[in-house]
């Protein structure tokens, strides 16, 4: 039966070990505090596209969409007979002179969705509204002329 020994790590050894792991992690994670040049994408921002959730029920169709900091008058809604188009901008702040950016993590921009139903929508009789940047929008069926199943 063979022996397993431990190699014995030195303590010093050891706090080296764990500062170039940090090191390394701060690196892919990217560290904020790098020259702009060295962490670019940080600096540039990632582009701007919500999310969306698209429920159906018996009588409608229902999505949502987080929407930070825009109001309904900042979208351009578009129902038609079978789709709908939402296209919107988010403005980026502006910075002043002298600011150093560090960490640029909120996004922003323009963004278009666009979601294709089946023919049998009420376009007309659909329900827009948006609170505490949440955009609602409820599209009812039209339930007359469909087979019975």
């Amino acid at each position: 039966m063979e022996k397993h020994r431990h190699k014995y790590i030195h303590p010093m050894t050891s706090h080296l070990f764990h500062e170039r792991l940090r090191s390394e992690v701060d690196f892919m994670r990217g560290d904020p505090f790098m020259e702009p040049e060295q962490n670019l994408q940080t600096c540039i921002g990632p582009v701007f596209s919500p999310a969306f959730d698209l429920l159906e029920t018996t009588e409608k169709y229902l999505l949502m969409a987080d929407l930070p900091g825009l109001g309904i008058g900042d979208l351009d809604i578009e129902l038609t007979a079978n789709s709908l188009t939402i296209t919107g901008e988010r403005e980026g702040e502006a910075f002043g002179d002298g600011m150093a950016c560090h960490a640029l993590e909120r996004r922003f921009g323009s963004f278009l969705r666009r979601f294709d139903f089946p023919e049998h929508v009420e376009g007309a009789k659909s329900l827009t509204n948006m609170c505490n940047g949440v955009l609602r929008i409820e599209v009812p069926k039209r339930l007359e002329g469909l087979p019975d199943c």
